[in-house]
């Protein structure tokens, strides 16, 4: 770490660290978990995955095309391999690759999941936050929802939870690019996430009209094309992490906030609403930033709340130690002080009134949890037929 410069200890991050916590601590955060937090499981990384599936192909020219890519570091170009693979045997390997693992889940995830968080978000394909829920929350329960048409309805029952459920012992996890056993609804390629996104063929109308004028574009595909800007606002997964993005506030850990498509949401929201405030917070390791001066410090917190997100950094090492540290110097207000037992019913420890609310909330949460209980009897129906 430059020496003349601690970014941990600074004021600046001290005063994030302190919003931060009091964000936790009145149980208003969803934390968004990256797959730094499954590396400690020894789970695969992106790259790793790419070269495992080259091996499955038998035709030398795409074989070397593919390792170009990965090597150039366009994994996104390279993860279009999965349509040289054939479909089962993609399906068989993305499942040994991502499914649980003996043991399913740490320490570490038993003390995230312990945290006073309404809910748990994630890019990752595996089931660790899913399973560390289990072993607090009931374990008979399906704490995971998939993003996807089919489980559509889940996923409004996901976003409804996190807005209504007084009941801490009743959180979810949502599986923002798929599941490791629902293949049809991972994102891995540049192809998948203009599939799931579609972010198809956006292009301004300048663009387009010279095209019109020069004899290569009839009118009716202007005309459409000038409406594809609007129409990616209407798939399922933009809608579903735009609403989360614009309406909660969300604590990134062990993400990089690296994902282009996830941060052109974050500009669409800054664009469409011009926040004044941060509303979301990124736990960053130092060791990323270690030659960093002030200036740089400042430079990137500032264009970060700009788009509002605001910067948090702890102190770290090759072991991971650090994020546990951070996580543990948590107040005692910002845990769980009674996770369920597997023979406990949910009504019975219910710790909601342990915050501090006053006679009218606790007649507002009441109305929401009856909203709640039909909604879970709603998606039990659903799941039922």
């Amino acid at each position: 770490m430059n020496e003349a410069f601690d970014i941990v200890s600074c004021d600046e991050n001290q005063e994030s660290q302190k919003k931060l916590y009091t964000l936790i601590e009145r149980g208003e955060g969803v934390l968004f978990v990256g797959s730094g937090s499954s590396i400690r499981l020894k789970y695969p990384s992106w790259e790793v995955v790419l070269r495992k599936l080259a091996e499955k192909i038998t035709v030398d020219v795409i074989k070397e095309i593919i390792e170009a890519k990965i090597s150039e570091g366009e994994l996104l170009l390279a993860a279009e391999i999965k349509s040289n693979i054939d479909s089962m045997e993609y399906n068989s390997a993305f499942e040994t690759f991502f499914g649980p693992k003996d043991p399913t889940h740490d320490d570490f995830h038993k003390l995230l999941v312990s945290v006073r968080f309404k809910g748990f978000v994630s890019t990752n394909y595996d089931p660790v936050i899913e399973c560390a829920l289990k072993e607090i929350q009931k374990p008979t329960a399906d704490y995971g929802v998939v993003i996807s048409e089919k489980f559509k309805s889940k996923v409004h029952y996901f976003l409804n939870s996190i807005v209504h459920n007084t009941d801490w012992n009743s959180r979810f996890h949502l599986y923002l690019h798929g599941k490791y056993n629902n293949p049809s609804s991972t994102i891995l390629s540049y192809g998948d996430y203009v599939e799931k996104y579609n972010l198809r063929d956006i292009r301004e109308k300048e663009e387009l009209y010279e095209k019109l004028v020069g004899g290569k574009l009839s009118i009716a595909d202007f005309e459409l094309q000038s409406r594809l800007k609007e129409q990616s606002f209407r798939t399922l997964h933009y809608k579903a992490i735009y609403m989360l993005f614009s309406s909660q506030r969300l604590v990134f850990t062990g993400f990089g906030l690296r994902d282009d498509f996830l941060k052109k949401i974050i500009d669409d929201i800054k664009e469409d609403f011009a926040p004044q405030e941060t509303n979301h917070f990124a736990i960053m390791s130092n060791n990323h930033s270690k030659d960093w001066t002030r200036y740089d410090y400042l430079r990137e917190k500032k264009e970060w709340e700009s788009k509002g997100v605001e910067l948090v950094f702890f102190n770290d090492d090759k072991e991971y130690g650090g994020i546990v540290k951070f996580f543990q110097g948590l107040s005692q207000k910002s845990f769980l002080s009674d996770p369920i037992q597997p023979d406990h019913p949910i009504s019975e420890t219910n710790t909601i009134s342990e915050l501090e609310i006053s006679e009218d909330k606790q007649e507002d949460e009441s109305v929401n949890s009856k909203i709640l209980a039909n909604t879970r009897k709603i998606a039990e129906e659903i799941k039922r037929k």
